[in-house]
C-alpha cells in the first residue's frame, strides 16, 4: 500500500467512525424520548383517571341523596354546599379504599400514584386537585359564590430519574373538567 491509499483508508475509516457515533447518539436520543413519551402517556391517564373517579360521584354533599323518596329535590343553589372540600370524617386511602361522596370532596386533594407502577426511570407521579365553582359567563375562573357548575383542574408529574445519559425535566399534564347539576320541574 502506498501513502495514498493509506491516507484513503484512514479518512475511510474517519467516515465510518464518525457515522457509528452518530447513529449511536440518535439512537440514544431515540430511546430517552420514548421513555418521556411513555411518562407522559401515564401522566395523561392518570388524570384522566382522577376525573372519571370523581365524576362518578354526586355533585355535591347535599345531592348525593337527591331522590324523589329521600326528600326535597334541591331546586336553588343556596341549598348546596358553601365549602369545598372534604366533610369532616372523609378520608381517602386510596382509589378503592375512600370514603368520598361528592365531587368537591376533592378539592385540593394531594397524593401519589394509586396504582402499581412500571415506568422505567419514575420514581412515582404526584396527583394534585383543585375544585371551585364556576360561572357559564367565564368556566375558566373561579367565582365566590355557589353555581350549577363546578370545575376540577388536576395536575399530574412525575420525580424522574435521569435514563440513556439523559436529564430529562418532567412535564407537568394538567386537565381540566366541568361537572354541572341539572334539575328538572
Amino acid at each position: 500500500m502506498n501513502t495514498g491509499q493509506t491516507i484513503l483508508t484512514i479518512g475511510a475509516l474517519m467516515l465510518l467512525s464518525i457515522s457509528v457515533m452518530s447513529t449511536n447518539r440518535s439512537s440514544l436520543q431515540h430511546g430517552a424520548i420514548i421513555n418521556q413519551t411513555e411518562v407522559s402517556l401515564y401522566a395523561v391517564s392518570l388524570a384522566q383517571a382522577k376525573i372519571e373517579e370523581a365524576s362518578g360521584q354526586a355533585f355535591d354533599t347535599y345531592s348525593s341523596t337527591d331522590t324523589a323518596e329521600a326528600g326535597a329535590v334541591i331546586t336553588a343553589v343556596t341549598q348546596l354546599s358553601s365549602t369545598l372540600g372534604k366533610e369532616t370524617g372523609e378520608t381517602y386511602t386510596s382509589q378503592s379504599v375512600n370514603n368520598f361522596d361528592d365531587f368537591d370532596d376533592y378539592n385540593y386533594f394531594s397524593g401519589n400514584n394509586p396504582y402499581v407502577l412500571h415506568v422505567a426511570g419514575v420514581d412515582t407521579f404526584h396527583i394534585q386537585t383543585t375544585v371551585f365553582y364556576v360561572d357559564t359567563t367565564n368556566p375558566e375562573a373561579a367565582v365566590g359564590t355557589r353555581t350549577w357548575h363546578k370545575r376540577m383542574i388536576v395536575k399530574v408529574w412525575p420525580t424522574v430519574t435521569p435514563w440513556g445519559g439523559a436529564d430529562p425535566k418532567p412535564d407537568t399534564v394538567t386537565m381540566s373538567y366541568i361537572y354541572s347539576y341539572w334539575w328538572f320541574r
